[in-house]
C-alpha cells in the first residue's frame, strides 16, 4: 500500500489516466454484460439455418439485399417498427459495426432474442458461404 501512494505521488498524471482507464475498462464490461445482444459467428449462424431456428434479417439497402443475401433473409427496415414472428433474430448488414447498430435499434424495440452477425455480411463473404440472389 505504501508503495502504490509513492507512486501515485511521484507520477499524478500516470495515476490518473490508469484510473480512467481502468473505469472505461468496469463500463465497458458492465455495458458489453447488460446489452439485449449478443454475437453469432457464421458457423452457428450455419447450424441455427439449417434447424430452422432462427428468423434472418437484412438491414442493408434493398439494392444490395438483391445482389445477393444469406439464404432465407428477409430485408428489414429496423426504423420500421414492424413486428417479427420468431423469437431468435439473427441480424446482419455490410460490416460488424452496422450490424452491430442494427441489433441495438431492434432490440430497444422488441422483446426478443437478438444475435449479430459477426463481421457482417463481410464475414459470411470471407467464409466462402454462399449468398441468395432470390426474393
Amino acid at each position: 500500500m505504501g508503495d502504490s501512494m509513492e507512486f501515485v505521488s511521484n507520477h499524478p498524471v500516470l495515476s490518473v489516466a490508469l484510473f480512467i482507464f481502468i473505469y472505461l475498462i468496469i463500463s465497458f464490461e458492465i455495458k458489453n454484460f447488460t446489452k439485449k445482444y449478443k454475437s453469432i459467428n457464421c458457423n452457428d449462424l450455419v447450424t441455427k439455418i439449417n434447424e430452422n431456428s432462427v428468423t434472418i434479417l437484412d438491414t442493408r439497402e434493398k439494392s444490395d439485399f438483391k445482389k445477393g443475401h444469406i439464404s432465407n433473409a428477409v430485408n428489414y427496415d429496423v426504423s420500421s417498427g414492424k413486428s417479427i414472428d420468431n423469437k431468435d433474430v439473427v441480424v446482419y448488414d455490410k460490416d460488424e459495426m452496422a450490424s452491430v447498430s442494427s441489433a441495438e435499434k431492434l432490440s430497444a424495440n422488441q422483446s426478443l432474442k437478438i444475435y449479430y452477425l459477426e463481421g457482417g455480411v463481410q464475414s459470411w463473404i470471407e467464409n466462402n458461404l454462399p449468398l441468395s440472389e432470390k426474393k
